[in-house]
C-alpha cells in the first residue's frame, strides 16, 4: 500500500534496460548492431523534447563512451532497479508494468534474424532488471514482428522462462495494418498464454512506413499525432478488423495514447458499421461491443477526461499510467496528482490505481 492509501500498480512505466545491454548481442550481429544504434542516433540525437526526462541526479551518471551507447542521460532507476525502488516508493507505487524501447526492434535493419535477436538480448537483459524485485517489477515482451511465427516463439519462451505478464506492438508494422492474418499466430499465441497484448506508440520509429506524420517535421507536431492516431488505427483493427472476434478471451491494451478520443471514435465506428455492416464480415456486433472488459487504455494524471470516458464508455477501462521517466512525465508527483484530483470519487481511483490494470495483466490486488 503505497504513501497515498491506495494499492498502485503501474500499468505503463519505462526503463529495465541495464547499461550496455547491446553488447550483450552476439557475436555475429555486432555489425549490424553497430549499424542499428547508428540508425538511431541519426534519428533521436538531439531533438528538441526527445530522450528521457533527466533528474539532477542522473547528472551524476556518466556517459557510457562506447559506440553502442547512444542517447541523454536518464533517471537511474531506468537502468538500475536498486535506485528503481526508492523511485516507486517515493511515487507511491506498488507494482509497476515497464515497457521496452520503442525504436523499431520490431523490424530492425528490414532483417528478421537481426531483429529476432536483438529483441531476444533486450528481453533478457529486461528479465535480469526485473529478477531484483519480481513481486514488484513485471515486464511486457519486445517480439520481431517482422516475422510473426518468430515473434509468437519469443512471445512463448519470455513467459515461460521469465513470467513476462504481456507483449508490446508498434500500432502497425511497417506496411501491414495489425488485423492483417499473418499476425494472427502471435495473437493465438497470447490468449492462449493468457497474457495481454499492448500496443504502444512506434509510428515514428526508423524505419517505420510512415502513418500521417510524414506530414509534420518538428518533435511537437509528430510526437502529438502519433500516439492517440496509431491508438485510434489499432482499435479499428482490433475490433472492425475482426481479431477481438477471432480471438474472443484476448485482452488488449491501446496505451500512452490519452483517453479523450475513445467516446468519439466508438460512436463513429458504431455509425459507420451500422450504415455499412457488410464492409465489416468479420464482426457481428457495434465495434463498441468489444469493449466489454477486454479492453483498457491508460490516464496520465492530468487528463480532464478520466471522469468522462468512465462515465461515457465503461468504468473497467481506464488503468493509471506513470510514464516513468520521460521528459513529459510528473514524477514523482504522478499518484499525488491524481489522489488529489475532486472530480475522481473512490470508487473511479480504486479502479484507476489498481483493479484495471490488475485485470488487463492477470495481477491480484491485495484484498
Amino acid at each position: 500500500m503505497g504513501q497515498f492509501g491506495h494499492y498502485v500498480i503501474d500499468a505503463d512505466g519505462h526503463g529495465g534496460e541495464p547499461l550496455g545491454w547491446r553488447r550483450r548481442i552476439p557475436s555475429k550481429f555486432e555489425s549490424s548492431m553497430r549499424e542499428y544504434v547508428a540508425a538511431m542516433r541519426a534519428r533521436y540525437a538531439n531533438v528538441p523534447g526527445g530522450g528521457m526526462r533527466v533528474s539532477d541526479a542522473a547528472h551524476d551518471v556518466a556517459p557510457d563512451e562506447d559506440d553502442l551507447e547512444f542517447g541523454t542521460p536518464m533517471q537511474p532507476g531506468m537502468f538500475d532497479p536498486e535506485k528503481r525502488l526508492p523511485d516507486m516508493d517515493l511515487e507511491g507505487i506498488d507494482v509497476a508494468v515497464l515497457f521496452p524501447p520503442g525504436s523499431g526492434e520490431e523490424w530492425a535493419l528490414d532483417d528478421a534474424r537481426f531483429a529476432a535477436s536483438l529483441c531476444t538480448t533486450l528481453n533478457d537483459a529486461r528479465a535480469e532488471y526485473a529478477s531484483y524485485a519480481p513481486d514488484r517489477l513485471k515486464l511486457v515482451a519486445k517480439l520481431p514482428m517482422i516475422e510473426p511465427k518468430a515473434a509468437a516463439e519469443e512471445l512463448e519462451r519470455c513467459v515461460r522462462e521469465h513470467g513476462f505478464v504481456g507483449m508490446v506492438t508498434a500500432t502497425h508494422i511497417r506496411e501491414k495494418n495489425l488485423d492483417h492474418p499473418s499476425f494472427d499466430v502471435v495473437w493465438e499465441t497470447a490468449q492462449r498464454l493468457d497474457v495481454a497484448v499492448c500496443t504502444h506508440g512506434g509510428g515514428q520509429a526508423p524505419g517505420q512506413t510512415p502513418f500521417a506524420i510524414d506530414r509534420f517535421d518538428t518533435r511537437l507536431g509528430i510526437h502529438a499525432l502519433t500516439h492517440p492516431l496509431g491508438a485510434m488505427q489499432a482499435v479499428f483493427n482490433f475490433t472492425v478488423g475482426g481479431i477481438l472476434a477471432r480471438f474472443p478471451t484476448l485482452r488488449v491494451g491501446f496505451l500512452e495514447a490519452g483517453i479523450g478520443w475513445l467516446p468519439f471514435w466508438l460512436e463513429r465506428l458504431d455509425e459507420h458499421w451500422e450504415l455499412m455492416p457488410d464492409q465489416a464480415p468479420e464482426i457481428d456486433r457495434p465495434p463498441s461491443e468489444y469493449f466489454n472488459g477486454r479492453c483498457f487504455l491508460t490516464a496520465e494524471p492530468d487528463e480532464k477526461m478520466i471522469p468522462y470516458v468512465f462515465d461515457a464508455v465503461r468504468d473497467d477501462i481506464v488503468c493509471y499510467s506513470s510514464d516513468y521517466c520521460h521528459f513529459d512525465c510528473a514524477f514523482p508527483d504522478s499518484v499525488k496528482i491524481l489522489e488529489g484530483r475532486g472530480d475522481l470519487n473512490g470508487a473511479m481511483k480504486e479502479r484507476l490505481f489498481s483493479r484495471n490494470a490488475a485485470n488487463l495483466y492477470k495481477l491480484g490486488v491485495p484484498g
